[in-house]
């Protein structure tokens, strides 16, 4: 049964996306500083991803297009979640900003690598760096508590990390690379 269904992980990733307008237009019109609405919503997705990872490694249905849907997907609903806080005024903004910032770094890098054939893949690390993000970012969402927003500074670190490791790995690659001999 598991091999009629193999197309499931990468439908989940498609649920992410089309599900994020939802979520936007849920933030849009919360009054703030929280949303229990717009919450559930982001936890229900994120939960997808979850899900779908499981399921893909289980069902060995691991595919080109998820490895790049899935973690763009992810980061699309992160980047919402945290452009919800800052329009419900949840917190000062710099914290969500820095987290945007690093992922749009991340996925325009990604990309180039990937123009260069250069697959890069979330590691250990960015998946722990992403599921705290999520975490903090749903909590911020949720909850008005000083505790929140130390977790999210603590997310701060962590992403501000892996992107440094993430950067080392990228230059080692691209030096790896063979380079066309000049003529002469």
């Amino acid at each position: 049964m598991a091999h009629r269904l193999r197309w499931l992980p990468n439908a989940l990733t498609i649920v992410r996306l089309v599900a994020l307008p939802v979520l936007l237009v849920v933030l849009i019109e919360a009054d703030g500083p929280t949303s229990p609405l717009a919450a559930g919503i982001f936890g229900a997705v994120a939960f997808t991803d979850f899900v779908d990872g499981k399921l893909a490694r289980a069902w060995n249905a691991e595919s080109r297009f998820g490895r790049i849907a899935d973690p763009l997907a992810d980061r699309l609903l992160v980047g919402l979640a945290l452009i919800g806080v800052i329009l419900l005024d949840r917190m000062n903004p710099l914290a969500p900003v820095i987290l945007i910032a690093r992922d749009v770094l991340i996925i325009a890098a990604f990309a180039a690598l990937l123009a260069h054939g250069i697959e890069m893949r979330v590691d250990m690390a960015g998946k722990v760096s992403s599921a705290l993000t999520m975490v903090a970012a749903g909590a911020a969402i949720l909850l008005d508590q000083a505790w929140v927003d130390a977790l999210m500074w603590v997310a701060v670190a962590l992403a501000v990390g892996t992107f440094l490791n993430y950067s080392r790995i990228a230059v080692l690659r691209l030096r790896s690379e063979p380079r066309p001999r000049p003529e002469g």
